[in-house]
């Protein structure tokens, strides 16, 4: 067996071993998941006794935070949103992430995946500041942009 196709077989049965790691700890999840779902039927069931006229329906949910990426510290995304605000005076979420991609030596053009979470990343922090009354949307769609808002104070450098 040549050299190449040998390296070829011990990547491939890695993987394979790998994907089944991987399905392990899928079911493990699962069952993990449908013994929360029991526990949960169980505490509704007791919470009903105390109130009878209890909706699990019209309680609010916890949801987890979105999981920090590993291309950005805490705080630089924002960072780079107000740097480009104050460069251009207007951006889009596809702008800045694109240009954070180039700065962290990715290609936008040949990384579809990670250019998506770049920009879901980006808008989510977009949303969040304009939610905080700092910038605010220009258009909708896809000539959707945003600027700093009128309403927010203005930072100076000096």
């Amino acid at each position: 067996m040549s050299e190449n196709n040998e390296a070829t077989t011990i990547a491939a049965n890695a993987l394979v071993k790998k994907r089944a790691d991987l399905l392990f700890e899928i079911g493990r999840h699962e069952r993990e998941i449908e013994r929360l779902q029991t526990e949960l039927v169980h505490l509704d069931a007791v919470l009903r006794m105390f109130r009878p006229n209890f909706k699990a329906a019209s309680l609010p949910v916890r949801h987890r935070r979105p999981t920090k990426s590993p291309y950005f510290r805490h705080g630089e995304l924002t960072q780079r949103i107000f740097d480009a605000l104050r460069e251009h005076g207007t951006i889009s979420s596809k702008d800045v992430a694109v240009q954070a991609m180039r700065d962290k030596g990715l290609d936008p053009q040949t990384d579809p995946v990670t250019r998506t979470d770049f920009v879901r990343r980006v808008g989510l922090q977009l949303n969040a500041l304009q939610r905080d009354g700092k910038i605010e949307r220009i258009g909708k769609g896809s000539t959707l942009r945003w600027q700093l808002s009128n309403t927010a104070p203005r930072h100076s450098d000096n």
